[in-house]
């Protein structure tokens, strides 16, 4: 049994048609063929079955080997070979037909080598469809990615830009953006002299990554960009242009300043509690252990002593409160759940007898650290301390575990609760800022006299990112 070959025959002479197929069978071929010599039935066949190879006679009374080649390319064959088995063909008519798309041409006197140009033209063709396959992935790649594809003249032209790229800066398409941009420095960077450092790192290191940078949309509102980009180089190591993606980062930018607003209001927050409280009380028991110093003997103390005493238990109150509120920056070099279990024992200690479990489940990753999920430590101090101040709950419980790739947290009470007409707080809308700035999602439930949940879901990979990133700042 030979090898088996689906081929389409295009020959008005079927004696020569059968001497062709003798010459596939020697050459270890099984062929499946049909013939046919008129472009009806030509593209009859096409229609009717896949072929893998085409031969065709160069001249023939209704129809020729142009013609039969012309209409296989009409009908989409790029791809597959075509071979000129002709009894008369001129070299100029040869070179003609390669030109216009034929992979080869023998004579019918001689066809020793018609089994070894069908081999050759059939691993050829599967080259060419491969090839085909990933250039179609690649556009499809290219059209559909949510990042900026470009590629750029040194100048600063656009060459390439891909959907979304034109619609990241406004544009309709991509042949707009590349019409309207001409200076790319002058024309989208906010600071034009970025782009000359952007591609100076490029040129020195031939890759950069992560280059933050604001651009401007056509409305001619700005954007936060990260931009990675390489150097292309030509065969004398010039440097022809550059290429790489764009990424819309504006919304992170906005929640990390939002987040950093955050954090100086809770430092003014502490440094006011210590000052109007703490430092009151303290200066008030040091002054009056002065004046008390003053009295006479025999005159009653004690109240005054009683004030004395409740000043100081208030500052010390005042003072585990910040110490408190200041401690999350200490466990940076823990792991997130060791973390977690000294916030929940801090609170357990300052909670007067309340209870405060923590429950891990089995398949939490140990060994993520605080650094990365320092937020969601964050939000959790924040809803415990919101539970000790205001919830009169007897007991709290933090669970914290891993479903679908999310790291998900969730911090019930069995406190007063609140209804629905309750306004959010500052520390409701912090640990609602720090959630949305991992670009997770944080609910919170509650209902009167029954509790309050706050739940809260983070991508891992958004943490282990963070992780990664506290580790490159180092």
């Amino acid at each position: 049994m030979g090898v088996p070959l689906k081929i389409l025959l295009v020959e008005d002479s079927e004696d020569d048609a059968l001497l062709l197929l003798r010459q596939l069978r020697r050459g270890g071929y099984d062929p499946v063929w049909e013939r046919v010599d008129t472009a009806e039935a030509m593209e009859a066949a096409l229609e009717e079955r896949e072929w893998e190879l085409v031969v065709s006679d160069h001249s023939m009374p209704t129809f020729s080997s142009v013609a039969a080649l012309d209409l296989l390319r009409r009908k989409g064959f790029v791809d597959l070979p075509f071979i000129i088995v002709s009894g008369q063909i001129g070299e100029d008519a040869a070179v003609a037909a390669m030109k216009s798309g034929a992979h080869d041409y023998l004579m019918k006197d001689n066809l020793a080598r018609l089994n070894t140009a069908i081999e050759r033209e059939l691993k050829d063709a599967e080259v060419r469809r491969e090839r085909r396959r990933a250039e179609e992935k690649y556009r499809s790649i290219f059209e559909n990615a949510v990042e900026g594809i470009f590629q750029t003249t040194v100048e600063g032209r656009f060459l390439t830009a891909n959907p979304a790229l034109a619609r990241m800066f406004g544009y309709e398409s991509p042949e707009e953006l590349l019409e309207a941009v001409s200076s790319i420095g002058d024309e989208l960077y906010v600071e034009p002299e970025r782009r000359t450092e952007l591609y100076r790192h490029a040129g020195q290191n031939g890759f950069v990554s992560g280059f933050e940078v604001q651009m401007y949309r056509k409305d001619g509102s700005s954007m936060w960009a990260s931009m990675s980009a390489r150097a292309v180089y030509g065969a004398a190591g010039e440097i022809l242009g550059y290429e790489g993606t764009i990424e819309d980062i504006t919304a992170r930018k906005r929640a990390e300043e939002a987040l950093r607003e955050i954090r100086e209001a809770e430092r003014r927050r502490i440094a006011r509690e210590l000052h109007d409280v703490v430092l009151q009380d303290l200066t008030y028991a040091l002054q009056s252990m002065q004046v008390v110093k003053a009295i006479p003997e025999g005159v009653d103390r004690e109240e005054e002593a009683a004030r004395q005493t409740e000043a100081l238990k208030r500052a010390v109150g005042g003072l585990r409160d910040a110490i408190y509120d200041l401690r999350t920056e200490s466990v940076r070099e823990q792991s997130l759940v060791r973390s977690l279990e000294s916030i929940v024992e801090l609170n357990r200690r300052m909670g007067g007898g309340r209870a405060v479990d923590l429950v891990v489940k089995e398949d939490f990753p140990e060994d993520l650290s605080a650094a990365a999920g320092i937020e969601v430590v964050r939000v959790v101090q924040e809803a415990l301390a919101n539970v000790r101040r205001h919830s009169g709950a007897q007991r709290a419980t933090v669970t914290l575990g891993l479903e679908d790739g999310e790291v998900r947290v969730e911090i019930e009470d069995d406190g007063r609760g609140f209804g629905p007409e309750t306004s959010p707080g500052i520390g409701l809308t912090g640990m609602r800022e720090r959630v949305l700035g991992l670009g997770g999602e944080l609910a919170v439930e509650s209902e009167e006299g029954v509790g309050t949940w706050v739940r809260l879901r983070v991508a891992l990979s958004s943490l282990v990112a963070g992780d990664t990133e506290e580790f490159s700042n180092v």
